[in-house]
C-alpha cells in the first residue's frame, strides 16, 4: 500500500513539476522548436538506442552467469521489460520484476537477483560519476570552461553512488545500531540489512578483476554510444551545438533519471532537461524545451515498443522435462535441390517425428518443386525469414547471407525447443547464435567441412560454375575470409555434440576442427527381402521414363549436374564399355544445369547420342524404378565425402562401380562392387564390362551389397541421432539444475 501512495506523491510532484515548467515557456513555442528537421538523425538515435540496449544486457549477462545459463535474449528481454515496468510504475517495479523472473525463469534466489541489479545499475551511476567527476576537474584547472551546475551535478552523482555503496558495505551495521533501532521502524531496518547481506553475499561471489574489467569496458562503450547519441538529438531538430559539448553535458541528464519522479519521468525529464540544455549548453529556454520534448518523445517511444515487445520474450517458468526432451529443431542451409544432404534431413525430420518427437525444420531457402517434390510437404520447411520473390537475382545468396546475419532478431522463435540440430553452414552457424541468445543446447551435423572455407581439389579445379549463387557467396567469403573462417570454427567447436557422415568424411572433419565427432554416416531404405531383383528383370527387356525408351541392361548413374561429380569420366568409360556390350546404355536423371550442356556437347562429340540418357526430373518412385531395374550403379565423383546414391543403388540390390578413393571406400566393401584406380577410365571401364559380362556374378555381387546396405539402414541413423541429442539435452537441463542449486 506504501507503494502505491508513493507513487501518487510521485505522480503529483511530476505534474507540479511539469505546471512550473510550462510557466517558463509557452506549448506553441514547445512545438515550434520540437519539430524534426532530419529524420534520418531520429532514425540513427533509434538504432543506437536500440545498441546500447543490446550492450547493457550484454553486461548484466555477464553477471548473471556464473550464477545460471541465462541467453542473451531473454537477458535483453528482461532488462528491456524491466525498464518498461520502471517507466511506467516508477516504484522499482521493474527491478522487482527482473528479479522475480530470475527466480521463476532460473530459480536465482533473490539476494543474489537483487546483488546482479544494484551492482548493474552501480555501473552505469559510477559511469556517469566520474565523467562528472573528471569534467569538474578539468574546469577547476582552467582547461575548459565549466557550465553552470557542473561542480552540482558531480557531486550529487557522486552522493548517489555513495549511497549505494554505502548501503552495501555499512547497511547491516547501521541496521543493528543503537540509533537506528531507536530512530527507524523495525521494518525498514530490518529489510535494510536483510538487503545488505543479500548484496555483499551475492557480489562477494561475482566480482573479479577480469569481471570489473569487462563491466567497466562495456559501461564506458554504452555510455559513450549514448552521449553520442544526444549529440542527434540537436541535429534533429535543427540547432548548431559543439558534438563535445553536448556529449559532456549529457551525464548530466541522467541523474535525472535517479531522482523520484511521476509515471514516464513525465515533468522531471522537462526541468532536468531545460536546466541542463538551457544551463549547461546555452540554449533559449524555448530552444532547449523543444529539443527535450522531442528527445522524451523518442525515449518514450523506444522504451515503450522495446519493452511491449521484450514481454513476449521473457518466458515463463523453465519445465525441468529431464526424462524426455521433446521439441527439436532441425536447421539446414537451403532445399533448393535434390541432393544428398537435404535426404538426410528429411529423413532426420521424418523418422524423428515418427518416434513422437515434436520436430520443426528451418532453412534459409525452399524451392519445393526442385528439393524432393514427392517428400518436402511432409516436412513441411519453414524459413527463417520472409522469402524474397522468385524473380530477385541471387535470390539464394541473399537469403543465405540475411539468415546468416539478422539471426538475433529472430532467435526468439526457438525460445522453448529443447535441443536444436544444425546441419552444415550455415545451420551450424545459427544453431551457434540460437544457443548463446536463447540457452538452448544444439548438436552440429557436418557432411564435410565448410566448402567455401576448406574447398576440394575438385572445387579448385571445376569452380562453382553451375551455380551462381554459389559463386557470389564464394566472393564474398573471399572478401572477408577471416571472419568467416572464424564462425565457421567457433560454431562448430563450440557445439555440444558433433555428428559426421561417416568416418572418412569424419577423420578430416575431426582434423580440421580439431575436436571429437560421432561417426553418423547417411542411410537407405533396406526392404526385409526380395532385393536384387531376379537377374532377368534387369538384363532383359525395357521401361519408359519422361518419355525416353530405357533398354535392359542398364547402367545408372545418380546426381547433381555440377562439374565436381566428373559425369564425363563415366561417359568415356561407356564409351570403352558399348564396344563390348554395344546396346548399353548410361542413365542420367535430374533436372538440368549450366553443366549439362557440356555434357550434352561430350556425348555428341563422342557419337554416343543413343547410348546416354538425360530423363530430366523424376518423381522419387520412378528413382526407385530406376534403381530397382538397374545392373550396374556407377559413381564417378573423385572427392565425394560420402555418397548417397552409393548405398540407395545397394539397397536394391545393385552391384556399384566407383573411384577407390574418398567416401566409396567406406560405402563399397569388398565384393560389392568394383572401386577403379583413381581416375583411370580403363579400369572404371572394366568393371563395368565383367559386371555386365557375367549375369551370376552380376547377382551375386548385388546379394552382397544388398547385405551390406543394412549397415547404412536410415534406422540405425536416427538412432544415433536421437541417442545424441536426448544426451545434449538432458545434460543441458541437469546443468541448469545444477546451477540453480548451487546458487540456492
Amino acid at each position: 500500500m506504501n507503494r502505491w501512495v508513493r507513487l501518487g506523491l510521485q505522480t503529483a510532484f511530476g505534474l507540479a513539476l511539469l505546471y512550473l515548467w510550462l510557466r517558463t515557456v509557452s506549448l506553441p513555442e514547445i512545438a515550434a522548436h520540437a519539430r524534426v528537421h532530419s529524420w534520418w538523425a531520429v532514425a540513427v538515435m533509434i538504432v543506437l538506442f536500440l545498441l546500447t540496449s543490446v550492450i547493457r544486457a550484454r553486461r548484466w549477462l555477464l553477471l548473471l552467469r556464473p550464477l545460471a545459463p541465462v541467453g542473451m535474449v531473454r537477458a535483453f528481454a528482461m532488462n528491456a521489460a524491466a525498464g518498461l515496468l520502471n517507466y511506467v510504475l516508477p516504484i522499482r517495479s521493474g527491478d522487482a520484476a527482473r528479479a522475480w523472473w530470475l527466480w521463476r525463469r532460473h530459480r536465482i534466489p533473490a539476494g543474489s537477483a537483487l546483488a546482479t541489479i544494484v551492482i548493474d545499475k552501480a555501473c552505469d551511476l559510477a559511469a556517469v560519476a566520474v565523467v562528472l567527476a573528471a569534467l569538474t576537474v578539468f574546469a577547476l584547472t582552467g582547461a575548459m570552461s565549466a557550465p553552470r551546475g557542473l561542480v552540482g551535478a558531480a557531486a550529487l552523482a557522486i552522493a548517489l553512488l555513495a549511497a549505494v555503496l554505502g548501503t552495501a558495505l555499512v547497511g547491516p551495521r547501521l541496521a543493528r545500531s543503537a540509533p537506528a533501532r531507536r530512530l527507524l521502524p523495525g521494518r525498514f531496518a530490518s529489510a535494510l540489512a536483510g538487503q545488505a547481506f543479500a548484496f555483499r553475499a551475492g557480489a562477494r561471489g561475482l566480482w573479479t578483476p577480469q569481471l570489473a574489467a569487462r563491466l567497466a569496458g562495456l559501461t564506458a562503450l554504452a555510455l559513450v554510444i549514448d552521449a553520442f547519441n544526444f549529440t542527434l538529438l540537436f541535429v534533429a531538430v535543427g540547432i548548431d551545438v559543439p558534438a563535445l559539448k553536448a556529449m559532456a553535458a549529457y551525464p548530466a541528464l541522467l541523474l535525472s533519471f535517479a531522482v523520484p519522479a511521476g509515471p514516464g519521468y513525465v515533468g522531471n525529464l522537462e526541468v532536468a532537461g531545460s536546466l541542463v540544455l538551457g544551463g549547461g549548453l546555452g540554449l533559449a529556454p524555448a530552444v532547449a524545451a523543444g529539443a527535450i520534448v522531442l528527445y522524451h518523445a523518442i525515449t518514450a517511444a523506444n522504451a515503450l515498443a522495446l519493452g511491449a515487445l521484450s514481454f513476449f520474450l521473457v518466458g515463463g517458468r523453465r519445465k525441468a522435462r529431464v526424462g524426455a526432451p521433446r521439441r527439436i529443431a532441425v536447421f539446414h542451409c537451403g532445399f533448393t535441390y535434390a541432393g544428398g544432404g537435404e535426404r538426410l534431413v528429411i529423413e532426420e525430420v521424418l523418422g524423428l517425428r515418427r518416434r513422437g518427437y515434436e520436430v520443426e525444420c528451418y532453412a534459409p531457402t525452399v524451392d519445393a518443386s526442385r528439393c524432393y517434390p514427392d517428400l518436402i510437404g511432409e516436412v513441411r520447411v519453414r524459413t527463417f525469414l520472409p522469402q524474397l520473390p522468385r524473380w530477385f537475382p541471387y535470390r539464394e545468396a541473399v537469403q543465405m547471407a540475411a539468415t546468416s546475419l539478422l539471426m538475433p532478431l529472430y532467435a526468439w522463435r526457438f525460445r522453448g525447443v529443447d535441443a536444436i540440430v544444425g546441419c552444415n553452414q550455415p545451420s551450424a552457424w545459427i544453431a551457434w547464435w540460437a544457443a548463446r541468445l536463447m540457452d538452448v543446447p544444439y548438436v552440429v551435423y557436418l557432411n564435410q567441412p565448410n566448402r567455401l572455407v576448406y574447398p576440394r581439389n575438385i572445387d579448385r579445379q571445376t569452380g562453382w560454375v553451375s551455380n551462381a549463387d554459389y559463386r557470389l557467396l564464394a566472393a564474398i567469403v573471399l572478401r572477408a575470409t577471416r571472419f568467416v573462417a572464424w564462425a565457421d570454427r567457433r560454431s562448430v567447436q563450440e557445439a555440444d555434440q558433433l555428428l559426421v557422415n561417416g568416418n572418412y568424411i569424419g577423420d578430416i572433419i575431426r582434423t580440421t576442427y580439431r575436436r571429437d565427432a560421432v561417426d553418423c554416416p547417411a542411410g537407405c531404405h533396406v526392404a526385409p527381402s526380395g532385393f536384387p531383383l531376379p537377374v532377368e528383370a534387369r538384363f532383359s527387356g525395357g521401361l519408359t521414363i519422361n518419355g525416353y525408351p530405357i533398354r535392359r541392361p542398364y547402367v545408372l548413374l545418380t546426381n547433381r549436374h555440377y562439374p565436381q561429380k566428373r559425369f564425363d569420366l563415366a561417359i568415356r568409360a561407356m564409351a570403352e564399355v558399348r564396344k563390348r556390350h554395344p546396346r548399353a546404355q548410361l542413365v542420367i536423371p535430374g533436372p538440368a544445369t549450366s553443366h549439362t550442356a557440356s555434357l550434352r556437347s561430350l556425348v555428341k562429340e563422342l557419337g554416343m547420342e543413343d547410348a546416354i540418357l538425360f530423363l530430366g526430373p523424376i518423381s522419387e518412385q520412378e528413382l526407385q524404378t530406376l534403381y530397382e531395374g538397374a545392373a550396374v550403379y556407377v559413381y564417378p565423383a573423385p572427392e565425394e565425402d560420402f555418397g548417397m546414391g552409393v548405398i540407395e543403388s545397394m539397397a536394391k540390390g545393385v552391384p556399384v562401380v566407383a573411384w577407390n578413393q574418398a567416401g566409396p571406400t567406406v560405402t563399397v566393401a569388398p565384393d560389392t562392387g568394383h572401386l577403379a584406380e583413381p581416375l583411370d577410365v580403363g579400369d572404371y571401364a572394366g568393371g563395368i564390362i565383367r559386371l555386365l559380362d557375367s549375369r551370376e556374378q552380376n547377382q551375386a555381387t548385388g546379394e552382397r551389397a544388398f547385405q551390406w546396405a543394412r549397415k547404412f539402414d536410415w534406422e540405425r541413423h536416427v538412432d544415433t541421432i536421437e541417442r545424441e541429442v536426448l544426451a545434449v539435452a538432458r545434460s543441458h537441463v541437469q546443468l541448469q539444475l545444477e546451477a540453480a542449486t548451487a546458487s540456492a
